[in-house]
C-alpha cells in the first residue's frame, strides 16, 4: 500500500476498531459481538418462546423434555461500515519545511484505520470534502477493498475553500447507513460551527472519532521579520511583522486547541492530535486505546 507501509502496519498490529454501540450498528457477519436469535457459532442462552419467534430457532429438544416451547440465542457477531471522512481542502495542502503535508498525513491515518477496519471483518469506506463533500468509495469488506481504498486516497488532491461546518454536514448527508465516523481534518476555520456539525453526526446515532492533522508552524509561527502571507484558500495575500503577530498568533491558536479538546471531550467523544512529521501511531494508538 502506498499509505501504508509495513513499518506502519508493524507498530498498529494489537489495535482495534471497538465501537461502543456496535451492536445497534449493522446485522452483517463480522467481529463485533451482540445477542441474536437462530443459527450462529456459539450459544448463549434459552429463553420462553414469544409469538413472532421463527419456529427454526425453537429448541425442540427442550420442549421434548419440558412441555415448552423455548428459543435458542446465540451471540452473532456484527460486521459495522466504519466511514472515512477525510478533507481535502486547499489548507490540507501546506507542508512544513522536510515534512509531508496534512493532507498526506490524513492519508496515512486513513489507510490506518481502513486496514484496521477490513482485518477484523468489517466495512470501509470513504468521503472526501473540501466545499462540498463527495462519497468517494462505498464502504465494503473484503482484501481487495484495502487497495481501491488506497487508489481513493491517491486521487484526493488538496483543492479549494471549504466550509468546514457546512461540508461536515454535507458529508452527514453522504453516509448511506449509520456506522463508526472518523472525521480527520486541519479542523481550520469556524470552530463552533464545526463543532455543531459532529455533533449532529452523534445525533444521526453515528460512532464519532476525530483526528486534527496539524503541521508545527501552524502552532509554532517560526517566522521572523516582514512575510508576506499567502492564504491556500484564496483571500489577499497579506504583509504581517511576524515577530509582532507571533504572540497573538499563538494565544489564538492554543485557544482554538484548548476548546476543540474540551468541548469534544465534554462531548464524549475520542479526539486526537497528530504532526506531519511526528509518531502519528503512537497517536491513533492512544486514540483508539480509550
Amino acid at each position: 500500500m502506498r499509505w501504508l507501509d509495513p513499518a506502519s502496519q508493524a507498530r498498529l498490529k494489537g489495535l482495534a476498531l471497538s465501537p461502543r454501540r456496535a451492536s445497534g450498528l449493522s446485522g452483517a457477519p463480522g467481529k463485533h459481538r451482540t445477542l441474536a436469535r437462530g443459527h450462529s457459532r456459539d450459544f448463549a442462552q434459552h429463553r420462553p418462546y414469544s409469538y413472532g419467534d421463527e419456529s427454526r430457532s425453537i429448541d425442540w429438544k427442550a420442549y421434548a423434555r419440558l412441555d415448552r416451547f423455548y428459543v435458542r440465542e446465540f451471540r452473532a457477531e456484527d460486521r459495522i461500515p466504519v466511514f472515512i471522512l477525510l478533507d481535502r481542502s486547499g489548507s490540507m495542502g501546506y507542508a512544513g519545511a522536510g515534512r509531508p503535508s496534512k493532507l498526506d498525513l490524513g492519508r496515512h491515518v486513513a489507510a490506518a484505520i481502513a486496514w484496521l477496519a477490513l482485518s477484523q471483518g468489517d466495512e470501509a469506506g470513504l468521503v472526501t470534502f473540501s466545499a462540498q463533500a463527495q462519497l468517494a468509495l462505498p464502504p465494503r469488506a473484503g482484501a481487495a477493498q484495502l487497495g481501491t481504498f488506497d487508489d481513493a486516497l491517491t486521487a484526493a488532491a488538496a483543492s479549494g475553500e471549504t466550509d468546514l461546518a457546512r461540508a461536515i454536514e454535507n458529508a452527514a448527508e453522504a453516509l448511506p447507513r449509520r456506522g463508526m465516523v472518523v472525521l480527520i481534518s486541519d479542523l481550520m476555520g469556524d470552530t463552533a460551527g464545526a463543532l455543531k456539525a459532529v455533533r449532529a453526526l452523534t445525533a444521526r446515532r453515528h460512532e464519532v472519532l476525530v483526528v486534527r492533522t496539524i503541521d508545527p508552524d501552524e502552532r509554532d509561527f517560526p517566522y521572523e521579520g516582514p512575510c508576506l502571507m499567502e492564504g491556500l484558500e484564496g483571500g489577499e495575500p497579506l504583509f504581517v511583522d511576524a515577530r509582532e503577530a507571533a504572540p497573538a498568533y499563538r494565544a489564538a491558536f492554543a485557544r482554538q486547541a484548548d476548546v476543540y479538546a474540551g468541548s469534544l471531550r465534554r462531548a464524549g467523544l475520542p479526539y486526537a492530535v497528530v504532526e506531519t512529521g511526528g509518531h502519528w501511531e503512537a497517536a491513533l494508538g492512544r486514540l483508539l486505546s480509550r
